[in-house]
């Protein structure tokens, strides 16, 4: 998941579960350790300028800093640090309470990174398999919109006892905020071929600006801030189980249509498109070649016809040597649905390794579709004894 709703989901469960009883200066230390630890799993982007092989995105990222197993080794590490931070400042800081807070802010950001279809390292450094759970991509502006709301309604609660002009200045931004990001998703879904309905846009417009319409009326928000974050928990809860639902549903056609089409598939994928739920990219992988559907949750399921076969492996035979490389084995286990070309070029060989789950297909699939750039795709160049020469991302 983006950076920006890690924040927003850590910033939604320090409003609603972290008190305000007792002393205020104390609870600030907590909420914000808990919005820290929602965004320090990601910190290991730092760790890219170190790699010369430009490998970091799949050797370290969602790793070590994204694990359940190192989980209590930064909370401690964070609460002991923070406790020293905020004492020296004449703030009581409890540690436990920050550690807990630190910790529970990790868990919400490994959570939110296993329900993407990228896959996270949850048991790194004993097994570095990743969990993907292919809920929803990577970036979910659905997701974002609704922790969004809920996280700027409890900001105009904050504003009920002060003037209602101060409510409307607070309710306006909160309107224009959340048409930003319902235009960004207009977009976005125009671009990517995936379109949401103009009414379920116009609904949630109509819906962010009631608080707008109830301060500019002299009227306050019923509930406290801290409630309607703890409606907005429950509400991000919600459409996180319609993502598991629309995912079982779509994972459930591409094994109908694998069957039908008689396959020996030993892995099959329903992979979300952005950013619309509806649209799915279906995979299923045999031995031989790579089966892809186009899926619309929308729609009556199509003649089950596979819209694209490809080949696992292409081209020249691969050297033995070939798969010992170090980059292809992390390659390898990375990928899943992978697809390797070897050939010969001026000097020697070359292999291209693609992984077709991060295939972006629009709705309507163009006839030249394996001219499209794919993301994640490594290509090497070795001489006939396997020994590499150069490799590096394809930059289409």
């Amino acid at each position: 998941m983006d950076p920006i709703t890690h924040a927003l989901s850590g910033a939604v469960v320090a409003r609603a579960f972290v008190p305000r009883s007792g002393q205020p200066r104390a609870v600030q230390p907590v909420r914000w350790a808990l919005i820290l630890g929602s965004i320090f799993p990601d910190l290991d982007v730092i760790a890219r300028p170190f790699v010369p092989d430009d490998f970091s995105t799949i050797r370290f990222h969602r790793s070590i800093t994204h694990s359940l197993v190192c989980l209590p080794v930064w909370a401690l590490l964070f609460a002991l640090a923070a406790a020293w931070f905020w004492r020296r400042r004449g703030i009581p800081a409890p540690h436990r309470a920050i550690g807990a807070a630190f910790g529970t802010g990790i868990g919400l950001h490994i959570l939110f990174d296993c329900i993407t279809s990228f896959g996270t390292m949850v048991w790194s450094p004993i097994s570095w398999t990743r969990v993907h759970w292919d809920w929803t991509f990577i970036i979910d502006l659905s997701l974002t919109g609704v922790l969004l709301f809920f996280l700027l309604i409890s900001w105009v609660a904050d504003a009920n006892d002060v003037a209602s002009l101060h409510r409307a200045r607070r309710a306006a931004i909160m309107l224009a905020l959340m048409g930003s990001l319902v235009g960004a998703y207009a977009l976005a879904g125009r671009g990517l071929g995936t379109p949401a309905s103009p009414w379920s846009l116009a609904g949630v417009l109509a819906i962010a600006a009631l608080p707008l319409l109830a301060a500019s009326s002299g009227r306050s928000l019923v509930l406290s801030s801290s409630t309607w974050c703890r409606v907005g928990f429950l509400a991000a809860a919600a459409y996180l189980g319609m993502d598991a639902w629309a995912h079982a549903r779509a994972l459930e056609q591409v094994r109908v249509y694998a069957a039908l089409a008689g396959l020996d598939a030993p892995e099959t994928s329903a992979i979300p498109l952005p950013p619309n739920r509806n649209y799915w990219h279906g995979l299923a992988r045999t031995s031989a070649a790579a089966y892809e559907w186009m899926l619309s949750l929308a729609e009556p399921p199509a003649v089950p016809l596979p819209t694209s076969i490809t080949p696992v492996a292409t081209g020249e035979p691969c050297p033995p040597t070939l798969w010992t490389v170090p980059q292809v084995q992390i390659w390898r286990r990375f990928a899943r649905f992978p697809v390797v070309v070897c050939s010969r070029v001026p000097g020697g060989n070359a292999a291209q390794f693609e992984d077709l789950a991060f295939r972006r297909p629009a709705v309507q699939w163009p006839d030249d579709l394996h001219s499209r750039p794919l993301p994640f795709t490594w290509r090497i160049t070795f001489d006939d004894q396997g020994r590499p020469l150069s490799q590096g991302w394809v930059i289409r």
